[in-house]
């Protein structure tokens, strides 16, 4: 079963024509409008064994009313996608994606101007990452205190209603927004903008002036990522650092690898040259392929772990009509997989707790398993299969939290098998995860990711570093002398002296769903 990485926005074209032509109309009635957007909605509410998990009834009842009145505003495909993605968003899953069709996109692109800055998001604030046209003199690190008048947290909001995310995690979408996306989100949302008066701060500097908007055909493109094996470095004699960018089967196979045996050589390296600390880091980890988490999970802490608590899906076969009498459907599991299932009364479909993966984190113990003093690096790119892991490690104590809250929500999520459905007036696709996999523990609190015992945001002039301030941190708090991670201490930031910081955000966290 494939375990989706983390997705800001599907890049899949729409359907094509017989003549190999995509089909991308110009112009939608407001009936057409009107299907499109209910049968996006019926199709989560057939398909997600559990769209309240993390919103009420009322809110959702209330969300999509006020979608479907949009309807007579609507006339083409990116406005089908401008309503539609907020209403997808609020359900607070992060594997529920809206993707727009490839010749829309491709025609924003390359025909579209919008605001002239990168940004780099994190709890602290946003800050300018790269400038153009009118505003390339501005210094990057700058921090931008306001668009058009709006400030932090309504640009925040704005961004969280625009990529999907679990639960009221804020960390998954600064990562997902990062660099010039915001600036094609806003796009999409607010359309196009020629002016944007901007405020922002550099060493004590405060600024305000008016920028024109530059065309995203003049923008850099984001680096491709090109290794998502896992490396082995040593720091020093008894000290590795272990970075895990993906548990993705197809990286491993395309290396000539399997994600176990190179976790077995990898192991067999620390055991034989005598690791006693490790910093494990899961930062761009965005998940991949069940359960290569639990494989890593077995290497780090013996005994198994009851991991779910259920994973469900809503049925066999999901089934949708349009308003037309167009049928959709999708059939979740084939002949071979229901013997893995139960059926439940009301129709659902649970795993069965049997090998090879059922509910345990591993049946078996990986040997040689690594018993030292483990430190993790993890933050808002860290979800779905990395956040699982995460998950699983804070629930047994195993390691200290160093980075940002983890981008996958504590008490579980909805992904593996999905659901690709094209909205058929307006090309727009709905990516529909099918299978709630719901840990055996509560959240911390519910609706967030596991929190950093450390927290140290990213800093904008460290992007792309893997051997930023994080890892820094991470550093200094594996080499203290501590036997649990409870009496870890993190190094504060101004002064460098020790304090201790059990339990990161939890207290004190920013509400931030649209």
């Amino acid at each position: 079963m494939l375990r989706l990485s983390a997705v800001v926005v599907s890049l899949l074209s729409v359907p094509q024509a017989a003549t190999g032509e995509e089909v991308t109309p110009k112009r939608l009635s407001s009936l057409q409008v009107h299907e499109d957007l209910q049968l996006a909605i019926d199709a989560v509410e057939a398909a997600m064994p559990d769209i309240y998990w993390h919103q009420s009834s009322q809110t959702w009842t209330s969300a999509k009313a006020a979608a479907l009145a949009q309807t007579d505003d609507v006339e083409d495909a990116m406005g089908v996608y401008a309503v539609l993605t907020p209403l997808m968003a609020r359900i607070g899953e992060g594997h529920l994606s809206v993707g727009l069709p490839r010749a829309v996109m491709i025609e924003q692109m390359e025909a579209g101007v919008g605001l002239p800055l990168d940004l780099h998001w994190n709890t602290t604030g946003v800050f300018i990452s790269g400038a153009y046209g009118e505003a390339a003199d501005i210094p990057v690190g700058s921090r931008l205190l306001e668009i058009n008048g709006e400030g932090y947290d309504i640009l925040l909001k704005e961004l969280m209603a625009m990529v999907p995310h679990d639960g009221n995690i804020s960390t998954g979408p600064m990562r997902d927004g990062g660099g010039g996306r915001y600036a094609i989100l806003r796009n999409r949302l607010r359309g196009a903008e020629q002016v944007f008066r901007l405020r922002y701060e550099k060493d004590g500097v405060v600024t305000e002036r008016a920028v024109a908007a530059t065309p995203f055909s003049n923008r850099k493109r984001p680096a491709t990522v090109v290794n998502q094996v896992a490396s082995l470095d040593w720091i020093e004699p008894g000290l590795a650092y272990l970075n895990v960018p993906s548990f993705s089967n197809r990286a491993y196979r395309e290396a000539g690898k399997t994600f176990r045996g190179e976790m077995q050589i990898l192991f067999e390296e620390l055991h034989r040259k005598r690791a006693t600390r490790l910093i494990l880091d899961l930062r761009e980890n965005g998940g991949g392929s069940e359960p290569n988490e639990s494989i890593l999970y077995s290497f780090l802490v013996e005994a198994p772990l009851h991991k779910y608590a259920a994973v469900e899906a809503r049925s066999r076969e999901v089934i949708v009509t349009s308003h037309s009498g167009e049928v959709f459907s999708h059939l979740v599991f084939d002949a071979d997989e229901l013997f893995l299932q139960e059926t439940l009364p009301d129709g659902r479909l649970r795993r069965l707790n049997l090998p090879p993966e059922g509910l345990m984190s591993h049946w078996q113990p990986s040997n040689p398993v690594f018993h030292g003093r483990l430190v993790i690096l993890a933050g808002g790119y860290t979800f779905s299969g990395g956040a699982e892991l995460a998950s699983m490690l804070h629930h047994v104590d195993r390691g200290v939290f160093v980075g940002e809250e983890v981008g996958g929500a504590h008490e579980g999520n909805t992904s593996g098998y999905s659901w690709v459905l094209t909205l058929p007036h307006s090309g727009v696709r709905l990516h529909v995860p099918l299978l709630q996999f719901r840990f055996n523990w509560p959240g911390v609190p519910g609706h967030r990711g596991v929190p950093a015992q450390c927290e140290v945001p990213p800093l904008v002039d460290e992007i792309g570093q893997r051997r930023d301030k994080a890892w820094r941190v991470a550093l200094q708090v594996v080499n203290q002398d501590w036997a649990s991670p409870t009496e870890a201490m993190c190094p504060e930031p101004e002064e460098g002296a020790l304090l201790s910081h059990r339990g990161g955000r939890d207290s004190s966290v920013r509400e931030t769903l649209p």
